[in-house]
């Protein structure tokens, strides 16, 4: 049983790794989806088990949901030898830790979940010279959202459901929201957020593809102040999802409308940076935790943005105060990253087009593996200033 339960909490963390998951977790199912073979299946938790605590393993999930669907407690547990997998689980809120003189010396679980609120390489310098994002509409279709939570309630400016009314909030809304907009987790918190609510977990591209179509007839005739300028969808390209060419056609014209549209299928992927280190500074981020132990290949991807997604702290989705730290991450939380970051392009210059955004980015990133770049906001954001300046003058500026 102990193995059962195991498996089951590695199956889900696997699931948020994934570049064609959505970490979907419904009230009733988890959906897990595989990037390299593109097979997705589900599991209903019905049964009940058991895990010895101390038998913990890094990037295990411990969060009270996790802890509860399987009868676990920590609180009773002697984790005082446990210290370097402590620190390298993913848990919440909610969790039950056992009392501190039953834990490792200087583990401090509330201290974990505030370093991983910052979103890293330097996004909270922008923040303080006022580079937030602000005045800049941008938008995310994922699964039904928790709407009143602190992080990002005052950012949604508006909430459409699609095929999915009466749906109880998911934790995956909850997440990439507050990796977007949230106060102290977002890339731009400044913006305002739109948000097209969809039952991904039907495995149908349909839905999607209308929540795209909507946002373009939202952009009809408005001024570029006031129209949505990116979207931030947290799935990839599943061909053994229902209409995906209907999906493919969306993503094509949004592009001819001017909408930059990140998904999980192309531009994307991710690092993470130890909780010892400062996560301000590219040198010191690594390959994400599962590009590292469950793909296991030699190579990957070349011309990826790579953006953090591992010791990130994100809203949590069972009540408005709680957040949950995820260890390790999936391409889910990159998505709202980089969408965060054009966002912050865009209220320096709304003028900015896809291409341009995007060349910018590669320019001014900090090189990385198999011909990438690490995302670099501040001389992203110093590249369109001096671009923007230029322009004005008419003529090229000296270097």
């Amino acid at each position: 049983m102990r193995d059962e339960c195991r498996a089951s909490l590695r199956a889900d963390r696997l699931h948020s790794a994934m570049e064609v998951g959505w970490l979907v977790m419904s009230w009733r199912l988890v959906v897990i989806a595989a990037l390299t073979v593109v097979l997705a299946r589900s599991t209903a938790q019905e049964q009940p088990c058991s895990v010895d605590p101390q038998d913990l393993q890094a990037y295990d999930d411990v969060r009270g949901i996790m802890l509860n669907r399987c009868g676990v407690s920590l609180e009773n547990a002697d984790l005082r030898d446990r210290g370097e997998v402590l620190t390298r689980v993913t848990f919440d809120t909610r969790t039950g830790w056992p009392p501190k003189d039953r834990l490792p010396q200087g583990f401090d679980p509330q201290r974990i979940l505030e370093r991983g609120k910052n979103p890293g390489l330097g996004i909270r310098a922008l923040h303080g010279q006022g580079i937030t994002g602000a005045g800049v509409h941008i938008a995310i279709i994922d699964q039904p959202l928790l709407r009143n939570h602190q992080e990002y309630r005052d950012k949604v400016a508006s909430y459409t459901a699609i095929d999915c009314a009466g749906v109880p909030p998911q934790m995956h809304g909850a997440a990439v929201a507050s990796l977007l907009v949230g106060t102290n987790c977002g890339v731009a918190p400044g913006s305002a957020l739109h948000y097209w609510a969809e039952p991904s977990w039907k495995g149908d591209h349909s839905q999607r593809a209308e929540a795209l179509r909507q946002i373009i007839e939202f952009n009809n005739g408005k001024p570029l102040r006031e129209r949505i300028r990116v979207v931030s969808v947290s799935i990839g390209f599943n061909p053994q999802y229902r209409n995906h060419e209907s999906w493919k056609k969306a993503l094509d014209d949004a592009k001819k409308h001017g909408l930059i549209v990140i998904h999980c299928g192309d531009i994307i992927h991710g690092v993470g940076c130890p909780l010892e280190k400062d996560p301000d500074e590219a040198a010191h981020h690594e390959i994400c935790y599962f590009a590292r132990e469950f793909h296991r290949r030699p190579s990957f991807p070349k011309g990826r943005l790579y953006v953090p997604i591992d010791n990130r702290t994100t809203a949590g989705f069972e009540g408005v105060q709680d957040y949950a730290f995820f260890a390790d991450g999936g391409l889910s939380w990159g998505a709202p990253y980089l969408a965060g970051v054009i966002a912050l392009g865009y209220q320096v210059d709304p003028h900015l087009d896809i291409e341009t955004a995007l060349a910018y980015l590669r320019e001014t990133g900090t090189p990385f593996i198999q011909e990438g770049w690490i995302v670099n906001p501040r001389r992203f954001i110093k590249k369109i200033r001096a671009t923007k300046t230029e322009r004005a003058s008419g003529g090229a500026q000296q270097p």
